[in-house]
């Protein structure tokens, strides 16, 4: 595993699990340095279980800037940039707009500490101390540690999981290319990304990890997990268990009451992949769930719009398909994966478990895959299917499910839960087909350049989940 290591300061930034912030200042004390120390000589911590929360602060025009960190087993997680201070010597209060909690707390620069106390929509949350550190002593909170040399490429090792690597440049990417990329990250221009892999030519060429990431770390897929769903009614369907995409929703689901509206029978297994079921969720009616009880609630939903006409990403949605999956093959989806999908590309670590209920998954965002493995998936887009000479699903399904099926709401258009989209380039627009999970969770096919680029991060509350894509696109 070659980790990169980057020389010199990093301007990096921040998340808290629960709040989103940028600060202004509203009053300074006096100049004396017993009363005005620099609360923006470190960083302030505190912790909550086995998170730590990490406040940076530093100086913005005339007043200040700031995020929180969130750090657990020495890698970061995630960021979330601070919203308002009122900072008055000793009280500081802090805001944290999208949640609506505030934090207040007394200053002693003595102790290089703030005691205080969170709240909660207004009520009283439990007491949390901040204390004063040096962020070079937080392993995983910066991207690339200052105290390392400074980064040079290196080609990805050979491992037994059935990569051949090459040299980037053998790919024809200068390694300044893929250095000015890496600086970038270190550097904070892309948020939090954990992880960047480049497969160009079939030879895995990049693999860089940051903030404490590791080759072996399984990383969660957010709703990348959805086009590995796609990928398993392909299977099905090769396997003649599942007749095609015009398939009847409401025939996977014998044993639950169906639903009066007509328009339920119209509904096929096109409609729910292409997201164009037409359901009337409401505002903030989407929810995660598995299970027949859960399946009920979907199959109870009111239909706004025909069938197939309209498109709308609803999670909920996808989660049927871990009863499509049972009904149709008899095994739940991990399962079936596991036999027909993750063991032929040889991949044997997975974690497929979080809110999983009665052994049914959730389909929509639940799969924890390592890097090196989500690059396998985006091979099967590259060589129609095929990983190693073996055909894993069909070349027909490959076409089909990353074929434009139905407009979205932007300028992509959307398959059977894959995306289909423009990655921007320093010249021009280059054609790709991608699945995309929340926070910068991205396995992405650029046929143009045969390129397959994978990603993981922690953007999900920073507006930085498509940064990674500008920074790649600078520079390749």
């Amino acid at each position: 595993m070659h980790t990169c290591n980057r020389v010199g300061p990093t301007i990096f930034t921040g998340m808290a699990l629960f709040v989103l912030m940028v600060l202004t200042l509203c009053g300074v004390s006096s100049s004396s340095p017993e009363t005005d120390g620099d609360i923006t000589a470190g960083i302030w911590i505190a912790s909550i279980g086995p998170e730590s929360f990490c406040w940076e602060l530093w100086r913005d025009g005339d007043g200040f800037g700031g995020v929180v960190h969130t750090v657990r087993d020495s890698k970061k997680r995630t960021e979330l940039p601070v919203d308002r201070v009122t900072w008055r010597y000793p009280e500081l209060e802090m805001h944290m707009d999208a949640t609506g909690v505030v934090y207040r707390g007394k200053v002693d620069f003595g102790k290089g500490l703030i005691s205080g106390r969170l709240f909660y929509g207004g009520k009283e949350g439990p007491e949390m101390e901040l204390r004063l550190t040096d962020p070079d002593r937080v392993p995983g909170l910066r991207a690339c540690p200052a105290d390392a040399p400074t980064y040079v490429y290196t080609q990805p090792p050979v491992k037994d999981d059935g990569w051949t690597t090459a040299d980037c440049k053998e790919a024809g990417l200068p390694d300044s290319v893929v250095t000015d990329i890496v600086n970038a990250i270190c550097a904070g221009d892309a948020g939090v990304i954990h992880s960047l892999l480049l497969v160009a030519g079939g030879d895995l060429v990049v693999e860089e990890y940051f903030h404490g990431y590791g080759r072996d770390d399984l990383h969660r897929l957010a709703s990348v997990t959805k086009s590995v769903s796609s990928l398993l009614v392909g299977v099905a369907i090769d396997q003649d268990k599942i007749s095609g995409v015009d398939a009847s929703v409401l025939g996977f689901f014998p044993a639950l009451e169906q639903p009066a509206d007509n328009r339920w029978r119209a509904q096929t297994l096109h409609h729910l992949l292409s997201m164009s079921m037409g359901l009337d969720w409401g505002p903030g009616g989407d929810s995660h769930g598995t299970s027949p009880e859960f399946f009920r609630k979907v199959l109870e939903r009111e239909i706004a719009h025909e069938p197939g006409t309209h498109w709308a990403y609803h999670s909920a949605n996808v989660n049927l398909l871990a009863g499509v999956v049972k009904e149709a093959t008899g095994q739940h989806a991990d399962v079936f994966a596991d036999q027909h999908l993750f063991h032929p590309l040889g991949i044997t670590e997975y974690d497929w478990s979080f809110l999983a209920k009665d052994g049914y998954r959730l389909m929509d965002g639940s799969l924890h895959l390592r890097p090196r493995d989500m690059a396998k998936l985006g091979m099967l887009l590259r060589d129609e299917g095929r990983w190693q000479g073996q055909q894993v699903v069909s070349a027909d399904w490959i076409r089909r499910s990353t074929s434009p099926q139905i407009a979205t709401d932007g300028p992509e258009k959307y398959g059977y839960l894959w995306w289909l989209g423009q990655f921007p380039g320093r010249d021009s627009m280059q054609p790709v087909v991608f699945a995309n999970g929340h926070g910068s969770q991205f396995i992405a096919w650029l046929p143009e350049r045969d390129l397959i680029l994978v990603v993981t991060g922690g953007n999900e509350d920073n507006g930085k989940h498509f940064a990674i894509a500008e920074v790649i696109g600078r520079y390749l």
